[in-house]
């Protein structure tokens, strides 16, 4: 597994859960509706201390070599709000954000947890939701946010070409 497929993966189940946008951070796009998550990928390859696990593959008329490993990958999510009226209701955009958060958090202690597992991502640790408020020209943006490790396999492979004849000693093997 390559580290987008493992973004991509994580993101679009999150967005499936929460029900609200989840986008990269500091993209450039039109103003998102608020509520929404941003993510932001803080290392996308944390490499373990082996030197991982090697095999050779015969597939049809090729010979691969490939290496596998359990690489790690740190995502950082951040709920985004602000104050606003809905209907008639008044919207604290701090008490919006937090929920989103622990929402998101919760997805990834519990019910995404299996679900990643499922499509071969560990999650390894979750970090607390902390403030993570920004000054905007009149208003503060209401965020709060938290960290996630996850752990995949990650594999890559090279074509190492075939043995077609073998001479030891004079003889064909």
């Amino acid at each position: 597994m390559k580290a987008k497929d493992v973004r991509n993966t994580i993101v679009l189940m999150l967005h499936e859960y929460t029900q609200v946008d989840v986008y990269r951070s500091g993209q450039v796009s039109p103003e998102a509706k608020i509520p929404y998550i941003t993510y932001s990928v803080t290392s996308p390859y944390q490499p373990e201390t082996t030197p991982g696990h090697f095999e050779t593959v015969q597939e049809n008329d090729e010979t691969y070599l490939y290496r596998r490993e359990r690489a790690g990958m740190s995502l950082s999510f951040t709920a985004c709000s602000q104050n606003r009226e809905k209907d008639g209701i008044r919207i604290q955009g701090e008490d919006e954000a937090m929920e989103l958060a622990e929402k998101a958090q919760g997805w990834f202690l519990f019910v995404g947890r299996a679900e990643l597992s499922a499509a071969g991502i560990v999650v390894e640790d979750v970090n607390n939701v902390q403030p993570r408020n920004v000054l905007m020209v009149d208003e503060e943006a209401n965020r709060y946010g938290f960290d996630v490790l996850v752990r995949y396999i990650r594999e890559d492979r090279r074509v190492t070409g075939n043995v077609e004849e073998v001479i030891a000693k004079g003889k064909k093997l």
